[in-house]
């Protein structure tokens, strides 16, 4: 269905929200479509495509973590608010948020969908 130049977006339910805790991921498999769910330690929710864009590896098969950042050379922390998911076959980082690479200056992006929780359930709008 369209609505102007908007696609309508399906709802769909993915989970109860207390299955999917913060610092954790979930397939969701919709069709043809895998798209990761994550809801990251502060618990906000990020829902990508679970193909990389790098190469085509699964995003769900690696892991989902704070992104690695520094201030100069040798002095490396965590991000306080950059969650990607880590690519199992060349560790390729993706923002969880955007679906752009964290650091390739090419356009390389997954596709990201609106995730919500509503009434106790995890949901994409697809």
């Amino acid at each position: 269905m369209t609505t102007g130049n908007k696609r309508e977006r399906r709802r769909h339910v993915v989970c109860a929200a207390d299955e999917l805790a913060p610092g954790t991921s979930r397939l969701a498999e919709l069709g043809r479509r895998r798209i990761l769910v994550v809801r990251d330690e502060d618990g906000r929710l990020n829902a990508l495509s679970d193909v990389c864009p790098h190469q085509g590896g699964p995003l769900s098969g690696g892991s989902v973590e704070r992104m690695w950042v520094a201030d100069r050379p040798g002095e490396h922390h965590r991000s306080e608010d950059r969650t990607v998911a880590v690519c199992p076959w060349h560790n390729f980082e993706t923002d969880v948020s955007t679906g752009c690479s964290a650091w390739e200056p090419r356009p390389l992006r997954a596709a990201t969908y609106r995730a919500e929780i509503e009434d106790g359930d995890v949901v994409l709008y697809v």
